[in-house]
């Protein structure tokens, strides 16, 4: 029996050893924080950040949420006002030891009494350790660890400090998307004063709003307000903190607001990205310390202009097709544009969303959406590097049907719904041709351009299917942006970043970056790549940038099957920008590309420095004169020439056909037709588009048997 006892007990004391061993050292852990920032106090004193390409300081902010406002220092505060929070929230505030232990006994019989916890007794020590340190749930474990904390911090640090830092930081409700943080913005807020300049019934009307802050609010229930703050004016008179006629005078005041404004953030998706990077290469002991200078990739001049060309962009859409204005759930048209240095991937411009007073969800990383045509480069760059295809090789544009699992059959389609015949690779790429595409991806295999898009940088387990080079799977905006840089940097791949070094008030580096360059192409196919996508801006479905006086750059539209993404990826040697327009819930866009994203891209490209330099040629490369009809080699006689480049050893050998009966032959086989991406498709469009690419598919099949009947009659084979 005693046997049984003692293996019982130990059975017992094996988990309670081991919950004490935990809870000790998370005490460990919250005490260590919580004393550093303490001693540190990052409210007083601001953080700057630097713009490392112009070295100028673009932002101070305070504390670890990063405030604009100036936060508050208890000895330029009248004593009416931290009388007032004292009064509402622990009128024992100066007389216990962190803990009060009436308000517990009176706290802990209520919970008894309710079976659960209903009230906690808290003081300000324990308000203050909650909101920073611990989570809101109520347990008997966090409370505990709540008691031990405050205990401990009323023995290290004065009265005086606890108050200052509990004053910056209490809660006071939500403002436009954002919470009201500290005495200052809540003052801003509701009288459009500072809080040294409050009376004493303002004062107390904001120290009522604590209890319920998003409820209670003197704006929301003034009367309901308006009774609290005369509880709590009483309360200061009763403990001597005012005197009877102060008493009557602030009561005998009605609640007047004057409504005011929060200093607005700048940069508001630029500095959330950068503040959620600095946490996950330093952690948040990093932020509770005052006075950093931190260094970022930032350019001011890029910035403001990425938020001003997505801002008028968004307008001009919803303004031109009232389908856009919000989706069926309410939710707004979003946008998201990147730009980074290819040299570096420093990030000079970054809008996570639409709605700057919420930059909390940033789109260029923690989005993940299909790329559509933008991936198709990959697909043609795996194509030139298997050296079975070059910018001259033939692709047929016919109707295709591919067999898939259980019996069921796919057809692609491009995107104006035409078939084209025989195609060269560059032209169905400046087209972004669909059908021509998964016909040259099948001929190289999936397996290829599996392994060139790992090699360039994407994380995305890519599937297995015939629609992978249409941009399938889901990719996220940075790394889109980062595998697109191996073209202006001739092979070499960057990973886009923010933060490039932190420091200390004392100039001690904490944290530097070494920017992640790596080869993963050799420069001549790079190159080659680089000349398709100088040719889809010069004549292909990027050719409007023209109008924004861009024909220098190079880049890529991508639009998705289903026309619920809109992507530009474009570039010059100094800047790479991607711009991305969608709904969150995949509502369809209805628009191409060139209409949605394109010109947000050459507003924004248009507006910020960027060079016009040219890439050199590379060694591995030939450059041969070619007839654009044919893809032939160029001779007397024949259309063009045009330029083209090719890998040492797979440039065309035959010539083109001339005379007679060259003529005919360029004139039935290689006729070429205008293309443009359709601008916008309707409801109807979708419905029809079945039955009319079948009555399409006939028109093509016709054409093509003429022109196999021309070409064996010209070559005689």
């Amino acid at each position: 029996m005693r046997r049984l006892r003692n293996a019982a007990l130990l059975t017992l004391a094996i988990p309670i050893y081991l919950a004490l061993v935990a809870t000790s050292g998370l005490l460990f852990k919250l005490d260590r924080q919580m004393s550093a920032e303490m001693r540190d106090r990052p409210w007083r004193e601001p953080t700057r950040i630097v713009s490392k390409p112009t070295g100028k300081v673009v932002a101070s902010v305070y504390g670890t949420d990063w405030r604009v406002t100036t936060p508050i220092q208890i000895d330029q505060m009248p004593e009416h006002v931290t009388s007032a929070f004292i009064a509402a929230e622990d009128v024992r505030f100066r007389k216990h030891f962190g803990i009060d232990l009436i308000g517990i006994m009176r706290a802990l019989l209520t919970n008894v009494r309710a079976g659960a916890i209903e009230q906690g007794g808290s003081t300000i020590h324990q308000q203050l350790i909650k909101a920073k340190y611990l989570h809101a749930e109520r347990t008997y474990r966090r409370k505990f660890l709540e008691i031990l904390l405050a205990a401990r911090l009323d023995f290290r640090f004065s009265k005086d400090e606890v108050l200052e830092a509990y004053l910056n930081d209490v809660y006071l409700g939500h403002h436009n998307g954002r919470p009201v943080l500290g005495v200052d913005e809540a003052a801003r807020l509701f009288f459009d004063k500072t809080p040294p300049q409050l009376r004493v019934d303002e004062a107390a009307l904001l120290a009522g709003i604590i209890r319920a802050p998003n409820r209670d609010t003197p704006d929301k229930r003034p009367e309901l307000a308006r009774t609290r703050r005369d509880a709590i004016l009483r309360t200061m008179q009763v403990q001597g903190w005012i005197d009877e006629d102060e008493y009557l005078r602030a009561a005998r005041r009605p609640v007047q607001l004057r409504a005011g404004q929060l200093p607005r953030q700048p940069y508001p998706f630029y500095l959330a990205a950068l503040r959620a990077e600095i946490l996950a290469e330093l952690g948040q002991n990093a932020l509770r310390r005052s006075g950093l200078e931190i260094i970022a990739e930032i350019h001011p001049v890029m910035q403001q202009s990425a938020e001003e060309s997505t801002r008028s962009g968004l307008r001009s859409l919803r303004s031109r097709h009232s389908w856009l204005r919000s989706d069926a759930k309410g939710d707004p048209l979003q946008v998201a544009l990147l730009s980074i240095d290819p040299a570096t991937g420093g990030i000079r411009a970054l809008v996570g969303g639409s709605n700057p007073a919420a930059p909390g969800f940033d789109r260029t990383l923690q989005m993940k959406r299909q790329p559509g045509s933008a991936f198709k480069t990959f697909a043609y760059l795996a194509a030139i590097n298997s050296r079975k295809y070059t910018p001259a090789s033939f692709l047929l544009d016919t109707p295709l049907r591919v067999e898939l699992a259980g019996n069921q059959t796919w057809e692609p389609r491009n995107y104006d719904e035409r078939f084209r015949g025989r195609v060269t690779v560059r032209e169905s790429f400046e087209k972004s041709l669909n059908v021509p595409t998964v016909r040259m991806t099948d001929e190289i295999g999936n397996r290829r351009l599996i392994r060139t898009a790992r090699d360039v940088g994407f994380a995305t387990d890519f599937p297995d299917i015939p629609a992978l080079p249409l941009g399938v799977g889901e990719v996220s905006l940075r790394e889109l942006t980062g595998a697109y840089t191996i073209f202006p940097n001739l092979g070499n791949r960057v990973t886009p970043f923010l933060l490039s070094e932190v420091r200390d008030r004392e100039g001690t580096q904490l944290f530097l970056r070494e920017p992640a360059i790596e080869r993963v192409v050799d420069p001549a196919p790079a190159y080659i790549m680089h000349s398709l996508l100088r040719g889809v801006v010069r004549q292909g479905t990027a050719s409007r940038l023209g109008r924004y006086g861009l024909s220098h750059v190079a880049g890529k539209t991508g639009t998705t099957n289903d026309y619920r993404d809109a992507w530009f990826v474009g570039y010059t040697p100094e800047l790479v920008t991607t711009v991305w327009v969608g709904f969150d819930r995949g509502s369809p866009l209805r628009l191409s590309s060139a209409e949605a994203a394109l010109p947000i891209w050459g507003t924004y490209m248009r507006d910020v420095p960027s060079g016009r330099k040219t890439l050199e040629v590379p060694e591995g490369l030939t450059e041969k004169r070619i007839d654009p009809e044919s893809g032939y080699l160029w001779a007397e006689g024949c259309p063009g020439p045009v330029r083209e480049v090719f890998l040492d050893g797979t440039a065309p050998s035959r010539r083109c056909p001339r005379g007679f009966f060259g003529k005919i032959a360029r004139d039935v086989l290689f006729e070429t037709e205008s293309f443009d991406e359709p601008a916008a498709i309707t409801f109807d469009k979708f419905r029809r588009w079945a039955a009319e690419i079948d009555q399409e598919r006939q028109r093509t099949e016709d054409r093509i048997q003429k022109i196999e009947r021309w070409w064996k009659r010209v070559t005689g084979s």
